[in-house]
């Protein structure tokens, strides 16, 4: 999905990617080598939380819109002369009536065209960007999840081809709508749990015929950093996860998520979502992948086979 070109060299060519999140806004810039290597130079994020209230009121909140409009727009400075940026939104973008407002801010700050993406599009490029950062699957069946704000996109590759599944339920919107006190009350972590459950069930056909789970977002790759960067985990050590950060007030979540505090106000309802996900795999564990649908957008309009520099370069807020 070729959005904005500069240039129309073949190799040598400097892009980025943009996943304009519900939650989170992620930014990525690589350069496409002479051997066909991909190579970041720079990675960056920001929760904008484009999705704030958008189940009461419909619409995606102004300061969110133009907190995502300045990031895009620094970001891209900071990057230089680029030859293609590819710019997407997904489940917020997908739901809200002021889509074209969003839109026009990013096209007016920072020159890049938004295209949304449908769920089915979405989970197909998170499972591209996901598996390039696993590496050998072992003739492994892999389950790709990815836990967002808003919805909850799957993907497995079988006997059947690749198959997607985009459930209505992510971190930020089983939050808003169920864990409302501080901490949540027990009552409202069940009804979560119920929630979240019946969501899980849609994909049922899915999550059984896989024997690896991978998952991605900002949820998961918390989880993975609050463990001790372990970024392959167990389902017991998930539910004690759960258990000790939806048992904390809002402050005390903020200094446990030190590395990404604004991701405190969503994380119980994250990893509500994703310790259930883990739950109906066979050997109850989950291996978490910090690639997603900026890698799949590069890898997939490149046709190289992964991104070289994203293991050892931490993603740093950027503002």
């Amino acid at each position: 999905m070729r959005l904005q070109t500069c240039r129309g060299d073949a190799m040598g060519r400097r892009m980025a990617a943009i996943d304009v999140g519900s939650n989170t806004v992620r930014a990525m810039a690589a350069e496409l080598l002479p051997d066909g290597r991909l190579v970041k130079f720079a990675d960056h994020f920001l929760m904008t939380a484009l999705g704030r209230g958008l189940a009461d009121t419909g619409e995606m909140p102004a300061d969110a819109i133009a907190a995502t409009a300045q990031f895009v727009s620094a970001f891209l400075a900071e990057c230089g002369t680029l030859d293609e940026v590819y710019c997407v939104g997904t489940a917020a973008a997908r739901d809200a009536t002021n889509t074209r407002q969003l839109q026009d801010a990013l096209q007016d700050r920072a020159g890049v065209t938004l295209q949304v993406l449908s769920g089915a599009q979405e989970a197909r490029l998170t499972f591209v960007g996901a598996l390039s950062a696993i590496g050998d699957l072992h003739g492994r069946i892999p389950l790709v999840a990815d836990i967002g704000g808003r919805s909850t996109e799957m993907a497995i590759d079988g006997p059947g081809g690749l198959r997607t599944e985009s459930l209505d339920i992510g971190a930020r919107s089983i939050t808003e709508e169920y864990l409302c006190s501080d901490p949540p009350r027990r009552a409202e972590v069940m009804a979560a749990r119920r929630a979240a459950k019946v969501a899980l069930a849609e994909a049922a056909h899915l999550l059984h015929d896989a024997d690896l789970y991978v998952v991605t977002g900002g949820t998961a790759c918390s989880a993975a950093l609050l463990a001790g960067d372990v970024w392959e985990t167990s389902l017991w050590r998930l539910q004690r996860l759960r258990r000790e950060l939806c048992g904390m007030p809002l402050a005390m979540r903020r200094k446990a998520l030190a590395f990404d505090p604004a991701r405190a106000q969503v994380i119980s309802g994250g990893l509500i979502i994703l310790e259930l996900l883990v739950a109906q795999s066979s050997v109850r564990r989950v291996r978490i992948s910090q690639g997603g649908v900026r890698e799949g957008l590069l890898l997939t309009n490149t046709g190289a086979r992964d991104i070289t520099g994203r293991a050892a370069d931490a993603e740093t807020a950027h503002s």
